[in-house]
């Protein structure tokens, strides 16, 4: 499990600087190591880590993806999940954006157009699944397929299979299964979630840090 290179002494090195950190976040396609000298990297520089782990050292070519106060953050490479046999988790993060659904498909296999799409909210996506609120009175049921576009700062469109569905409060919450239509999507799909993952990290460090001062 990746999880054991967590709180690991983990040395940094790149063309010009070779310091020591720990590394202190695990998830998704992302590393995140702290240490002093984090201002001294630059985005998308290439870094050696060389990780003290119970399993033994581990060593990972690695690029400098964002850096904020006190730590950077890193692209995991795919050898690293093969390394440990693991399976990456996407990761879920939240966001504004709505969708448009387009045609639905029961479990018979029959399917249904609409000739004036859905048009729901979306909560929280990941490369493989996403989080989407809509009216209580909504006739969209568990394992119903369906054809979508989604929109963001960005725009693509998919087909998702439903497999949550819980009333709260007012509305329904919905979670499905995502497949993009056009997989050159996946590229900027991967980006935002990434800048919002980052997003977060940095917030979370800046509020920790402010607590500490005071």
């Amino acid at each position: 499990m990746l999880n054991v290179l967590l709180h690991c002494r983990t040395v940094v090195e790149s063309a010009n600087i070779l310091t020591t950190g720990v590394m202190t976040h695990v998830e998704g396609e992302l590393f995140e190591v702290e240490l002093h000298d984090f201002e001294k990297f630059e985005l998308g520089e290439s870094v050696k880590l060389t990780v003290y782990s119970p399993a033994g050292l581990q060593t990972i070519q690695s690029t400098v993806f964002a850096k904020y106060e006190g730590a950077i953050a890193l692209i995991q490479p795919p050898n690293v999940q093969k390394r440990f046999k693991e399976r990456r988790e996407h990761p879920r993060v939240n966001v504004s954006g709505s969708i448009q659904v387009h045609s639905v498909q029961d479990e018979s296999g029959e399917e249904m157009k609409f000739e004036h799409p859905l048009t729901f909210a979306v909560n929280d996506i990941s490369l493989s699944g996403i989080g989407i609120s809509a009216p209580d009175t909504t006739q969209i049921y568990r394992n119903m397929k369906m054809k979508a576009s989604v929109e963001f700062d960005f725009a693509f469109n998919c087909e998702l299979e439903v497999i949550r569905r819980e009333r709260q409060d007012d509305k329904l919450l919905l979670g499905a299964k995502m497949q993009l239509i056009e997989q050159e999507m996946m590229r900027p799909l991967r980006a935002m979630i990434l800048k919002h993952q980052v997003e977060k990290s940095a917030a979370l460090r800046k509020e920790t840090v402010m607590k500490k001062r005071f």
